[in-house]
C-alpha cells in the first residue's frame, strides 16, 4: 500500500508596494488571480507606488 504525499508548505502571493523605507507587504492572497486583481487595484488607488507579487512558501500548522 502506497503512501500518499501530503504537502508541508502552501503557496502564498503577496502584494508589496515600495515606499521610502523599501519594498513593504500590504496583503496577501492565495490565488493568483486574485493577487493580480489586489496589485490592479493598488496601482488604481495609488499611483505613486511600485507594487509587484512575490511568490512565498508558507508552512502548514499540524492540527494538534
Amino acid at each position: 500500500e502506497a503512501m500518499t504525499y501530503t504537502r508541508k508548505t502552501r503557496d502564498e502571493f503577496a502584494i508589496e508596494q515600495r515606499t521610502s523605507q523599501g519594498w513593504e507587504i500590504a496583503c496577501s492572497e492565495d490565488t493568483f488571480k486574485e493577487a493580480r486583481q489586489r496589485r490592479k487595484e493598488y496601482r488604481e488607488n495609488q499611483p505613486q507606488f511600485d507594487v509587484r507579487i512575490k511568490k512565498r512558501r508558507v508552512k502548514i500548522e499540524e492540527p494538534k
